[in-house]
């Protein structure tokens, strides 16, 4: 290689390393964001007051859908839509939560290709698991074709026992308002 040759192979990599250091930057707004979604995550947990609607952004630091050993755990029922609030219960018993956390992190991919789901209502929960300095949300379909999403990781429901589970630790109110009195009155699911 002449030393033309070799001095623009350098040049054209030093650029790129620039372009790609420049294109790692943070953004002051976004982490600004960031720290406000952490703090109002945090401050719903520790106080057990849900948000009148699910974020539209959630956090999850992790490679799973809930990857921390959380202590607590702020489930948030939304009825029909975000602004239906019907339910919300907060979850200290370190078996429930590690059984839980299990099953979330156990649930398989969405399927590819069509499915038959039952009806889809828009009822949901917010699932905010918290250590007392992170947080992991979630984000669970409670009908139609069941999944729970962190954003970036999708589980699939299926035949698991994590809706069941969840709407278990709900108020009766909140189970009926979504599936109607029979797997609701049962309560089976609770741990």
């Amino acid at each position: 290689m002449s030393v033309g040759n070799r001095t623009t192979a350098w040049i054209a990599s030093a650029v790129t390393l620039g372009v790609a250091a420049v294109g790692c930057a943070t953004d002051p707004a976004a982490e600004a964001r960031d720290r406000a979604a952490l703090h109002a995550a945090l401050e719903a947990v520790r106080t057990a007051h849900c948000p009148a609607a699910p974020p539209d952004v959630m956090i999850n630091g992790g490679g799973s859908l809930e990857p921390l050993v959380a202590n607590r755990l702020l489930l948030c029922g939304y009825a029909h839509g975000p602004a239906a609030t019907t339910g919300q219960a907060l979850v200290t018993d370190k078996a429930v939560l590690d059984r839980l956390r299990t099953s979330l992190n156990k649930l398989g991919e969405v399927p590819i290709g069509p499915v038959n789901c039952p009806a889809d209502t828009g009822a949901k929960v917010l699932e905010i698991f918290s250590d007392g300095r992170h947080v992991a949300e979630l984000v669970e379909k409670l009908t139609g074709c069941q999944v729970v999403s962190d954003g970036n990781h999708d589980g699939w429901v299926g035949n698991s026992d994590v809706g069941t589970t969840v709407m278990g630790l709900l108020p009766t109110g909140s189970c009926r308002a979504v599936w109607r009195a029979a797997p609701c009155d049962r309560r089976a699911a609770a741990p």
